[in-house]
């Protein structure tokens, strides 16, 4: 990642996320781009003789925001620019990945629960649904200076030589550890071997960087992957995210987008 975004509305949630975003810049030495989308109020109409100064105190408010986002990285060293876009409201954020050059997005999560998880989701996971590049989505606070470990968890029955090498890439810019989680599914259990020569021929192009292998039997791959991380000490989860249907989701929902919604640790959602 050389040039990160960082969407924010500079809620508790979005602090979170620019906090880690400064945090992964400084050492990967990549550039931060804080953006916040808002609404151009100036042509809404209103009662004569009265004043529609609050439009103009909110796109200002946004800008010293941002300034102070900005301000805050260069302090660290960071290189930082901001842009505020003020729109109809129908502007997403994944939209701006491709003009400014972005690979990788730092973006913090409120979460979702009953119906509006099931059916609509969280305003995170309909970015990274669309999205094109790995995204870091966190929810608490990261109180660590470094990442030390780095579970990537996967059934390793899709190509995941992308999202292996987008990992390795990731964890060499801390010497990180690497943690393979190999999720086998009680109603379709493979042969431990078997999961373990899947597992290193994934690796095998990687000889100097540090993995273990672990193997995890379960139908709930969500509480699978948390048991795992929680007990390893993992400080961050990588997983690739498996698109689908609005109705694939209902049927199975998908494990990046829980990890989302439920996980206290940082995600990392590699496209």
């Amino acid at each position: 990642m050389k040039r990160i975004l960082v969407p924010t509305d500079f809620s508790e949630c979005a602090t979170v996320a620019s906090d880690m975003a400064l945090l992964v810049a400084r050492r990967l030495g990549a550039e931060l781009l804080f953006l916040h989308l808002g609404i151009d109020k100036s042509g809404y109409t209103h009662v004569p003789g009265k004043s529609i100064t609050h439009v103009d105190a909110e796109s200002g408010q946004a800008r010293y925001q941002l300034a102070l986002l900005v301000q805050k990285a260069e302090a660290a060293g960071v290189k930082a620019r901001a842009e505020l876009v003020l729109g109809s409201g129908r502007e997403k954020i994944e939209d701006y990945i491709a003009p400014y050059q972005i690979d990788g997005l730092v973006m913090g999560s409120h979460g979702a629960t009953g119906f509006r998880e099931t059916i609509i989701g969280s305003n995170t996971q309909r970015v990274i649904r669309n999205a094109t590049v790995p995204a870091l989505v966190v929810k608490t606070p990261f109180v660590k200076a470094e990442i030390e470990n780095i579970v990537f968890a996967s059934r390793f029955k899709e190509d995941v030589k992308t999202s292996i090498r987008l990992t390795v890439d990731f964890a060499s810019n801390w010497n990180a550890k690497i943690h393979l989680l190999f999720i086998n599914l009680v109603s379709h259990l493979i042969d431990d071997r078997i999961a373990r020569l899947m597992m290193s021929k994934e690796v095998e192009p990687y000889p100097e960087t540090q993995f273990t292998m672990s193997i995890t039997e379960t139908n709930d791959k969500e509480f699978g992957i948390t048991d795992f991380a929680s007990k390893s000490g993992a400080d961050l989860v990588a997983v690739a995210l498996v698109p689908q249907s609005t109705v694939g989701r209902l049927i199975n929902p998908n494990l990046a987008e829980q990890l989302i919604n439920h996980a206290p640790f940082p995600v990392l959602i590699i496209p």
